[in-house]
Parts: C-alpha cells; structure tokens; sequence
C-alpha cells in the first residue's frame, strides 16, 4: 500500500492546491503540519513513486518519524485527511470542498468557544474542526449553545477531560430525541439522572458492578424505570438472579425478557423463572415431535411456545398439535403456528375441545358426503361443497333434514343445483321441512354420528386449512 493516497472523493489529474485550502484551512496550521499536508499531497500525483514514503519525508525535514505522525494527526483532527492505517502509517488525502463544507465566522461563536475552551482547560484547542463539530450540531439541530455547553458540563464532570466530542454531541442528539431542548429542560434531566444515584448504587451492588457508574448505566436506569415500569424492588430481583453475571448489559437482556413476557413483579418475575425451565423442555419436545432440530429454542420460546401458552393452550394440547402436524406431513413451526392459531379463534385450546372440533369436520364431511350420495354421486368431498355447506346451515339456517330432502330432489345433478334450489327456498322463506314439501317428498332418516380413533380425527385436521370465514 501507497505511503500517501487521494480519497475516492478527491478529483482525479493534477494535484492542485485547492483555494478553499488556503482561505479556511492554512491560517490554522503551523509550520510543520503545513509542510507534511503539501508533500504528502504532492505524493498523490504519483502515489507509486519511491518517494512516496515516511523516510522521504523526515529525511526532507529533518523530523522523527513521531512528529510526522503527530503532524497528519492533526490534520485528520481538522477534517482534511483519513488515517487508513497504522505500522506502517497510511494516509488519504480527503477533497477539501467536502472536508469544509461549512465555514463560520469566528465572532459568531466567540462566547462558546471560550466556554468550550474553560471546560477542557488542560486541551490544546490548536485545530478549527475541534469547534466545528459542535458548530454543525448547534446548526442542524438549532439547539441553544448555551443548552449544548451544559450538556458538556455534565459529561465533562461524568467523564473527566479525556471524552471526546462525539460523546457529547451522541448524548446531546439522545437528549432532544427525548424532548430536551432548552435550558430548563435539561437542568431537569440532570437532576432527574442525579437522583438515581442512590438505586443504581443498590443495582451496581446486586450484579456485582465493581467499576465507577456512567451516564450509559443510568440512562438504562431510567428506561427501566420509566419506559419500560419497573420498580426498585423488581429490578434488584431481576440483578440478584443473575448471580453476578453479565453486569447491565445482561442485566438489561434479562429486563427486557420479563417486559415482554409481562412479568412486571417480583412475584410474576419469580414464576416465569420457575416456569422457564418447563418451557423450554416443551419447546425441545415440539421440535422432535416435528422433527426438527435447534442447538438455542430462545427464539422460538419466545416467537412461538410463549404466544401459543398465553394464548391458553396447555402443554398436552401444544403436544397434540404437533403431532396431527407430523402425521399431516407439517414440518414447520411456522406451519404448526398457522393450525395453532385456527384452534384458537374456534376456542379450542386443550386436547378435548381440540379432538371435539376435527370430530365435528368429521361428522360434516360425512353429512356432506352423504348428501352427495343423495344425488346419485359417489366421490370425495371438495372445499367448494364445505364452502357451500357452511353458508347453508350457519348463513341460511337450514337444518340437515331439510338439505337432505332437497338433495332428494337433485337426483342426477350437481351440487350446484342444490345450492340453487335451497337459494330458492330462502329467498321464498321457506326455511322448515314442511314448507319445502312442495314436491310431497318425503327426507330420509338421519344416522347417529359415531365415536371416532385418534387415527380418524387425524385424516380430518388438514381441513382446518379451510375454517376461515366466508367473506360476506
């Protein structure tokens, strides 16, 4: 790799010294950072070159290699090269016209600069960029300068001297996310964050946080407590069953975990953890039930196990679901989840509703298959006749013995025919077996419905398939 490079963004040919270089950038350079800008540049126009190296330039200048580095350092601080690489040192010369975009007067931000300066006093503020980071954000944002020289205050007494602008300015841009923009607003921030001193002490005890508390931890604090709703007892139970392990980050997993599981209490906190464990044992037996495999059943405790137990279904019931799934040929979970969720809007959440209800496709198909019998067909039962069938006995409120004696009277036809006919009888109000004794007909008897295996009932759970309602 090259000593010395132009950025992708920098215009290819000659290499000139761009003007707004010498207006905006060369007043604030000294002598050697000078230097090392135009003899790296002048490097770009031939970047392989045997000059184009660290030697060539301290030999030039009779410098060390470490005043070198210290020279691009800043001017990478001041915006105008990307250090790409270190042992060996690598530069990239940036396009100046997007490297200033902006240019500010000096006399606008005098009194920011000089409160920036008082609270940094042991930093050199030698280059322009140190101020126009803070200068963009106060533009963009269109915060107070004084607002923003206070947030710094707080983090500078947070952090000490040593943090960086980008950390300011990421606190700052989450402040007026959260609707603090003035003064005000951010003296009560801070003494809101303050009064947490006491809880996070207790929290930091609990996961054994031995290192000093930062701002990071008592944001997450007031997430805790305030978004998400958890008291002090509730979040010290959550930190002492972590046994030391993980600090605020798993702690913060662990809260989040009980929030969307709704285990908002100590109490509700103590049984989804004495739960857990049979949870997931259930979670492992749907997947070999299915014949799947997963090494982490997390996600899929939380994605499905956790919907479909809130949802009242009991183990057994989860257990048989998935087994009329295998024998079904459904290998997914998520196709499981789908037959799940149709039980569920039918009300069948436990392994007798659920054998109750495939029980009741069953006796229907054979009511429907017989009904085609009726009519001098012998064939299997398709969904259009279940469709047909469902809007006869729960839209149009006939009952079996008046569909039979009109299949009575279709001998030789279709379905369609029936359907037409009852149509007919509706629409004329004539709903009862003895109004639709026009032809003098008599229906036949209808036979009992019998008791059906689990081998049965299992031929019949693919027609849950087709449970949804009939669009009006």
């Amino acid at each position: 790799m090259s000593f010395c490079t132009l950025a992708k963004d920098y215009e290819q040919g000659a290499v000139l010294l761009d003007k707004s270089f010498v207006v905006n950038y060369l007043p604030e350079l000294d002598e050697l950072q000078l230097k090392v800008y135009l003899i790296g540049l002048s490097f770009c126009a031939d970047p392989n070159a045997p000059q184009n190296s660290m030697e060539f330039i301290c030999d030039s200048l009779n410098v060390s290699e470490e005043e070198v580095e210290n020279a691009f350092g800043a001017l990478a601080d001041a915006g105008l090269v990307n250090i790409t690489g270190y042992s060996p040192l690598s530069v990239s010369f940036k396009n100046i016209k997007s490297a200033y975009a902006r240019h500010y007067k000096k006399e606008k931000y005098a009194d920011f600069n000089a409160q920036l300066e008082a609270l940094f006093p042991s930093v050199a503020f030698n280059n322009i960029n140190q101020y126009t980071v803070y200068y963009d954000f106060i533009e963009e944002t269109k915060i107070k300068p004084e607002t923003l020289i206070t947030i710094a205050r707080y983090c500078v007494n947070l952090k000490g001297e040593k943090i960086k602008a980008n950390y300011i300015l990421a606190v700052a841009k989450n402040w007026l996310e959260e609707g603090v923009r003035t003064l005000a607003d951010v003296d009560e921030k801070i003494k809101m964050l303050e009064t947490t001193n006491e809880a996070i002490r207790l929290i930091c005890k609990a996961v054994g946080k031995k290192s000093e508390v930062d701002l990071d931890d008592k944001n997450l604090y007031l997430k805790w407590s305030g978004s998400w709703g958890f008291n002090l007892d509730a979040i010290l139970f959550a930190a002492k069953s972590l046994k030391n392990k993980g600090g605020f980050a798993r702690l913060d997993s662990l809260l989040d975990e009980f929030y969307r599981n709704n285990a908002m209490s100590v109490k509700e906190m103590d049984e989804y953890l004495a739960n857990k464990q049979s949870i997931y044992k259930l979670a492992y037996n749907v997947n070999k039930t299915l014949g799947l495999y997963y090494e982490n059943v997390e996600y899929i405790v939380e994605k499905y196990i956790n919907n479909w137990l809130g949802r009242g279904f009991d183990e057994n019931a989860i257990l048989l679901i998935a087994e009329y799934c295998l024998d079904n040929s459904v290998r997914t979970l998520e196709g499981m989840n789908k037959r799940v969720i149709k039980f569920y809007n039918e009300g069948c959440v436990n392994t007798q509703s659920i054998n109750e209800h495939l029980a009741q496709l069953m006796q229907r198909d054979l009511a429907i298959k017989k009904i085609i019998e009726m009519t001098g067909y012998s064939r299997n039962v398709c969904a259009n006749d279940r469709d047909m069938y469902k809007v006869w006995t729960q839209m149009w409120n006939f009952d079996y013995d008046v569909i039979e004696y009109g299949a009575t009277l279709c001998q030789g036809k279709s379905m369609s025919a029936l359907n037409n006919l009852l149509a007919k009888w509706k629409n004329n109000g004539a709903l009862t077996l003895e109004q639709a004794k026009a032809s003098g007909a008599s229906a036949p008897a209808q036979n009992n419905a019998p008791i059906y295996t689990k081998e049965q009932l299992s031929n019949y759970f693919y027609t849950l398939e087709e449970l949804d309602e009939l669009e009006d």
